[in-house]
């Protein structure tokens, strides 16, 4: 059960369910305003997205959850229907999926909405961990360095605070977005579209693989890595191989096209 953060009568506001409405929200915004500033859709097209996207997301995320921890419902189905809980990694690959297809069918420039959503990402993802540091869940094993804390929900025990690291690995992997999105903004970059969403994809993942050797409850998967470090590893690596071998079309590309004018 997630903490209540606060009461008004009957109605109670819940830590973690009022971390993620925000970020959603937010979300929509910033991505509404973007994406008509640059063109790429109106703030009545990226509110049907965003609808059938977070749907999406949050069955593929449900999911993933229920196959990576399937004995735990197999023995009590009911935790299905239970909360909010599930699989980052699903609700990304979820809403992706019906991304490109209701951009498809409405003809929406795919990964040009793609790139704008990725720059908020990790803002949205920052309200997400907090949300798991004020619920205790997310936490660390136990550590005794001075910026451990009690982290658990129940548990007094000092901890590593896995959801802090993940919020400032995503307050970095922001800047760097913001960073190589006004390059090109600017004309001082030229990069193909879906370019700023495969570099937070990568980013993101290789940044988990690390926090991932402090969360406690993970199954191991090989020896001492746990089975997410080897499949945002897996994802991470297979990203940044696929952006190094479009770029450098691009740049074979970009070569031929000059050449071909000089002639």
């Amino acid at each position: 059960m997630y903490p209540v953060l606060f009461s008004w009568g009957r109605l109670h506001i819940y830590s973690y369910g009022l971390m993620v409405a925000l970020a959603l929200l937010g979300g929509l915004l910033w991505v509404g305003f973007l994406a008509k500033k640059r063109a790429i859709a109106t703030f009545d097209q990226i509110l049907d997205f965003a609808f059938f996207v977070i749907i999406g997301g949050l069955i593929m995320a449900k999911v993933v959850n229920v196959l990576y921890d399937f004995q735990t419902y197999l023995h009590n189905p009911a935790m299905i229907f239970s909360g909010f809980t599930g699989s980052f990694f699903g609700a990304v690959i979820g809403g992706v999926l019906v991304g490109v297809a209701y951009t498809k069918k409405t003809k929406i420039a795919t990964w040009r909405l793609a790139d704008v959503i990725a720059l908020y990402i990790p803002l949205g993802h920052i309200l997400g961990r907090f949300g798991c540091l004020l619920s205790g869940c997310c936490y660390g094993v136990e550590s005794a360095l001075p910026w451990a804390l009690p982290c658990a929900v129940g548990d007094p025990s000092l901890r590593h605070p896995t959801q802090i690291y993940e919020m400032l690995a995503n307050l970095i992997i922001f800047f760097i977005l913001v960073t190589v999105d006004r390059r090109v903004q600017r004309g001082k970059s030229r990069l193909f579209d879906g370019f700023l969403f495969g570099l937070y994809v990568g980013l993101y993942c290789f940044a988990r693989t690390i926090v991932e050797a402090f969360r406690d409850s993970q199954i191991l998967a090989f020896g001492w890595l746990r089975t997410t470090q080897v499949f945002a590893f897996g994802i991470g690596l297979a990203v940044f191989v696929f952006l190094l071998i479009r770029l450098k079309k691009q740049a074979r590309d970009e070569c031929g096209a000059s050449a071909s004018l000089d002639r």
